[in-house]
């Protein structure tokens, strides 16, 4: 390739470094955060320690780099390239924390920037590059990285040669099928994608979608307003059952995945639905005995990825509660305060509650949540009644075992057939201070017994483990979609 006469940095982050676009040896003045950092030549090292939200500022002789000062953010992105055919690449890429605005996806090689294309979130961010057609008249072939711009994600089978002899990247070299993908449509009663990340279904069926394509399956998500715009690219539907009921197509495959609020589903709803997931053994035996027979247990899960990653081990010395009032003075958060015990809060409505030096902030990105559960000594969980009394085991307990949080939970039925005595339980508040206190003083072997509901839940409750199990379902289950031609 020719010489790109103005280099610009890659406006992304790419294993903890920054490429500058600038020869080695070259001297750079560097400033991320207003915080000065050594830069030379081609890669930019930025530690942990500076933050999540960069702002970088690059300059040469006293001049600003071109595209400098540039933005970049640490996690809560997603996506993955589909195709590569000669010098076009397809792909899906998404901001997890701002789902509804587009995002810009960047290809750069080994002397610099190559391409520019845009994700559209209204395409379930779908995007098509076009890569230079220079690439084609070079002998040799031509690594390519394809990543999310303002990032620190490389997509997906994201790195893939090109040129010369253009081929696919290995990683995309599959045996065609004999027919094309099913098209799974993962429903959610988050009413827009604007509404979503303040939505914890919506985080779930993301890390539902990203486990069915590490498989090979094609799958999506919709807010309720989308429910029912694209009844030609849909084969199966998954409906994580909130508070709206979905109108089934028995044409389609119709799954519904019950994790929580029992008591809201009408009784004929379940005849609407090949197959009924239920995420507590107790309610899926009384359903059975009640004549659903397409009814089983499927549990909840946790995202491996983000939550069984490793984090340091210092811990605050302080209960944990994450989540909103309800509009009521949740028990837990009471007797934390009514016991005088150390309490990190945060969540929405707690205003008319509690005191608001209280509340340290109204929630929680989600891409951060891992950290803060894995960074306090005690988590504290609770449940709806209905939840409780039916053996709904709240998703908490997942994701905050397999960060390895020591967790403090109310009693809740089918909580000891998953996790055994990992987790510890408090029914009224003598109970409750106790444990705490416990905690506080014998950390060790809290964190130990943490440590092994953590090897539970990454050993069979992930996404992963859940949408094999899902894919054996839509494989056995006789139905019009898997008999098309």
């Amino acid at each position: 390739m020719t010489e790109i006469p103005h280099p610009r940095p890659v406006p992304l982050l790419h294993e903890g470094l920054l490429l500058t676009g600038q020869p080695a040896g070259t001297p750079l003045e560097a400033r991320v955060n207003g915080e000065t950092v050594a830069a030379e030549g081609a890669q930019l090292t930025l530690a942990p320690r500076l933050g999540r939200e960069l702002r970088i500022e690059l300059s040469r002789n006293g001049s600003p780099l071109p595209g400098s000062p540039l933005r970049l953010r640490r996690g809560g992105w997603q996506g993955r390239v589909t195709g590569v055919s000669d010098l076009v690449v397809r792909g899906l890429a998404c901001d997890l924390e701002q789902p509804e605005r587009d995002v810009a996806v960047v290809a750069w090689g080994p002397e610099g920037i190559l391409a520019f294309a845009t994700a559209r979130a209204d395409a379930d961010g779908a995007f098509t590059l076009i890569l230079p057609a220079s690439l084609s008249e070079t002998a040799r072939r031509t690594m390519v990285r394809v990543g999310i711009v303002g990032s620190d994600c490389l997509l997906e089978g994201g790195l893939f040669p090109a040129g010369g002899m253009t081929g696919r990247s290995p990683a995309l070299r599959v045996s065609a099928p004999e027919r094309a993908p099913l098209s799974i449509r993962i429903k959610i009663s988050c009413p827009t994608l604007k509404d979503a990340p303040a939505w914890g279904d919506y985080h779930f069926a993301n890390s539902l979608r990203k486990s069915f394509e590490k498989i090979g399956m094609r799958a999506s998500v919709d807010c309720q307003d989308s429910w029912y715009d694209r009844p030609d690219d849909e084969d199966v539907t998954i409906v994580l059952r909130g508070r709206h009921r979905y109108k089934t197509d028995p044409a389609k495959l119709n799954i519904m995945w019950l994790i929580s609020h029992p008591d809201r589903i009408p009784f004929d709803e379940y005849a609407d639905y090949n197959h009924v997931g239920v995420a507590s053994d107790i309610y899926c035996a009384e359903l059975r005995s009640r004549g659903v027979s397409q009814a089983a247990p499927l549990h909840q899960a946790t995202d491996a990825e983000l939550f069984g990653a490793d984090f340091p081990p210092e811990r605050k010395q302080a209960c944990l509660f994450v989540g909103n009032s309800r509009r009521e003075y949740r028990t837990m958060v009471h007797w934390c305060l009514e016991r005088h015990l150390p309490l990190e809060l945060y969540g929405g409505g707690w205003e008319d509650v509690v005191p608001g030096e209280l509340v340290r902030a109204q929630n929680i990105p989600n891409a951060e949540l891992p950290g803060y559960y894995a960074g306090h000594l005690l988590l504290l969980n609770d449940h709806w009644d209905s939840m409780r009394d039916n053996g709904f085991l709240s998703n908490r307990l997942f994701d905050g075992s397999a960060a390895g949080a020591p967790i403090l939970t109310d009693r809740v039925l089918g909580l000891s057939e998953i996790f055994g005595d990992t987790i510890a339980t408090a029914s009224t508040v003598e109970e409750f201070e106790a444990q705490v206190r416990d905690a506080l003083a014998n950390p060790d072997a809290w964190i130990a017994r943490a440590a092994e509901a953590r090897a539970i839940v990454l050993g069979g409750h992930t996404f992963d483990h859940r949408a094999r199990e899902l894919a054996e379902v839509m494989a056995s289950t006789q139905s019009s979609v898997f008999s098309r031609p």
